[in-house]
């Protein structure tokens, strides 16, 4: 038996070619063979200013698109925690209204509303003490307090009450008008 080399061994089986070893082709993700020329940069220098250029704005413009769509959800998400915190402030500072009171009136976006009030609850409204919220169009009532910062937050949730019952005429000072019908 012969020791032959392997490289022999390989090129009378023909798994081998003589010459030594040859740099293979790149497959494209295809599996097919790419043929690139080395001469490959055959465009015009404007051409390739006129690409380039045309890329980099089209980048720009996206980055600047992402920054506005981030900036929109940003600010969507800062107005839905600020409705979560009012709407958290209403209900857990919210009087208990009696269920069989005097009815309180009231206007709010040109309709006249009435909620049921003892006296208490009328008085504090009469005094700005306690002032009305609205939530899921139901209303509550809130102490000045927790009105205050719903009004920082928005005050479109606070429903405005009219001013106190001063008379104008000297001939009524004397007669008291009462806070419901004040308008």
């Amino acid at each position: 038996m012969s020791k032959a080399s392997l490289q022999d061994q390989l090129l009378k089986a023909g798994l081998a070619k003589k010459g030594g070893k040859q740099p293979k082709q790149k497959k494209s993700a295809w599996g097919r063979v790419s043929r690139h020329d080395k001469d490959a940069n055959t465009k015009p220098p404007a051409e390739i200013e006129a690409a380039k250029k045309a890329a980099a704005e089209k980048l720009e413009r996206e980055r600047r698109q992402a920054r506005e769509a981030g900036a929109r959800q940003r600010e969507a998400e800062q107005r839905r925690a600020q409705r979560a915190e009012i709407r958290q402030l209403i209900l857990d500072h919210a009087e208990k209204l009696p269920s069989h009171g005097e009815p309180f009136h009231f206007a709010d976006q040109f309709r006249v509303l009435s909620l049921p009030v003892n006296a208490r609850l009328r008085r504090g409204l009469a005094t700005r003490k306690l002032r009305l919220a609205t939530w899921d169009k139901r209303y509550y009532i809130v102490s000045a307090q927790t009105a205050e910062k719903i009004a920082q937050r928005d005050p479109a949730f606070l429903v405005a009450l009219p001013s106190g019952g001063e008379i104008r005429d000297a001939a009524y000072a004397e007669h008291q008008v009462p806070d419901d019908l004040v308008w």
